[in-house]
């Protein structure tokens, strides 16, 4: 069944084309690897998909129906955005950040199952020791590790990460594929806008590749190859050598 799609999503920003007719889909339990270099649209395009940015023409879908026809609360009771970690000037503690996932409003006192949530969220992504500190004092990995369980603790439909790896540690990294995969194996739809292509390669279902001022690519794990790897990225083939097997 899908979880997501876009027909012939279209973006300009002011006179210029960022990309155009971009048509795919996600299935429940699948996840899609997204790869360009940078400036190429890749953020643009995830926010396009959640309506924070409007297409120029074309639309997406979450369970079939327009994401353009629904309220933000529904919207994102059931999409989980997870963008790069920023630094965060608030005193919020780890567990009430990770709280806000299932009461965006501070206002609201949380339910005990919700603070049971949290804390189960927290401990299967190895940073419940962190619960009781304050966000502002985080590194950036353990801040990205925080935001990502945030997402995850309203138990989303589809799950939207923009370079989630980013600032991680090898150990971090691989804490955050395992969760991918126990998630895809939930039913969840996963989009991920990555620049590590093994990453990619050891994930996703479809991929994804966007050139800056061509057509993108759409297809299976084969994309993750040398030569659309240095097209894409603009680098000489021979620097993915590094790459087994690709």
């Amino acid at each position: 069944m899908t979880c997501f799609k876009v027909l012939d999503g279209t973006f300009y920003r002011g006179n210029r084309l960022i990309f155009e007719k971009m048509t795919f889909e996600v299935l429940h339990g699948e996840i899609l690897a997204v790869l360009g270099c940078n400036g190429v649209g890749k953020t643009t395009l995830i926010q396009c998909c959640m309506g924070l940015l409007q297409w120029t023409s074309g639309k997406s879908y979450l369970e079939n129906r327009s994401v353009s026809h629904m309220s933000n609360k529904e919207l994102f009771s059931k999409i989980a955005y997870i963008p790069q970690a920023k630094n965060l000037n608030i005193g919020l503690s780890v567990l009430d950040m990770v709280l806000l996932g299932c009461n965006p409003s501070v206002r609201v006192c949380p339910k005990k199952e919700h603070i049971e949530r949290a804390k189960e969220i927290l401990d299967k992504m190895g940073i419940f020791h962190l619960h009781n500190q304050p966000c502002d004092c985080l590194s950036g990995g353990e801040l990205q590790m925080v935001i990502f369980a945030r997402a995850l603790v309203k138990r989303p439909l589809l799950i939207i990460l923009d370079e989630p790896e980013s600032n991680l540690d090898f150990k971090n990294s691989h804490r955050v594929l395992q969760t991918l995969h126990s998630l895809k194996e939930q039913g969840k739809g996963i989009i991920i806008n990555t620049h590590y292509p093994q990453n990619a390669q050891k994930l996703a279902d479809k991929v994804l590749i966007m050139h800056r001022q061509k057509p993108h690519v759409l297809g299976d794990k084969s994309l993750i190859n040398r030569m659309q790897l240095g097209r894409s990225f603009e680098v000489e083939e021979e620097f993915f050598d590094y790459l087994a097997g690709v």
